[in-house]
């Protein structure tokens, strides 16, 4: 059993990096804001109030917890979006590619 737990932090690193690397890519990717982008932000904020005062329009769904989909045709979507409080703006397709969607 020792021998086993000895593997333990190695499994455990592995695992880590393999969860860490996709997310890592769509955090500091490029965002086209001609695209629809992912905003995301902190719980219990509002996502529809966030993208429409930034400029932009939901699209799909509204009453995600944490992250909504939105477009605008305004090049600094994106900074307004982070100056009115998403935590993050990631790019949708590369978002819909890792969730296996054809786009």
């Amino acid at each position: 059993m020792k021998q086993g737990l000895a593997y333990l932090p190695t499994v455990l690193a592995l695992a880590l990096c393999v969860l860490l690397v996709p997310i890592l890519a769509v955090a500091t990717g490029p965002v086209d804001v001609s695209k629809p982008v992912v905003v995301v932000a902190r719980p219990g904020a509002d996502l529809v109030q966030i993208i429409e005062i930034s400029g932009g329009a939901v699209i799909g769904l509204e009453n995600a917890p944490l992250g909504a989909l939105g477009y605008s045709d305004d090049p600094k979507f994106a900074q307004n979006l982070r100056a009115n409080g998403a935590w993050a703006v990631w790019d949708g397709r590369t978002i819909a590619e890792l969730c296996g969607v054809k786009t």
